[in-house]
């Protein structure tokens, strides 16, 4: 099959009804998991907002244990940090950008957004993966 055809088979697939579902289904679940993301979000928000700064420092303190690391690898993980992901969004949801003097600071090559709430900058580096950086305001 040439590229020609494979463009028609493409096309006519788009634009059939089999295509056309599939593509709503498709959008249907990230619309799901956009709504999953934001339920986490507001969860976490309400549950530290009292205490953002302490909240964090507990986070940080349980993914930086050995407790912690040693469950995952025992299990063949490379240690999961989920709730940093969830503390990031609430960062962007309910923080603030971070300034440019801040963006000095605490900013380098590898970072693709950066938020301040609380005490804390907290951004996302990627690189060959994407991980959570979480810095304290000097």
């Amino acid at each position: 099959m040439n590229m020609n055809e494979q463009l028609k088979a493409m096309n006519d697939f788009i634009n059939s009804e089999e295509g056309k579902k599939s593509m709503m289904d498709y959008f249907n679940s990230l619309e799901r998991l956009k709504q999953h993301e934001d339920r986490w979000t507001d969860r976490m928000y309400n549950r530290i907002k009292d205490n953002i700064d302490e909240s964090i420092e507990h986070l940080i303190k349980w993914y930086d244990s050995n407790k912690y690391r040693d469950r995952e690898y025992k299990i063949n993980y490379e240690p999961r940090e989920t709730l940093l992901w969830v503390l990031f969004h609430v960062a962007e949801k309910h923080g603030r950008e971070c300034t440019e003097q801040e963006m000095d600071i605490y900013a380098n090559m590898f970072t693709g957004s950066m938020f301040v709430i609380g005490s804390y900058v907290i951004q996302v580096m990627n690189g060959q993966g994407s991980v959570i950086r979480i810095d304290k305001i000097c």
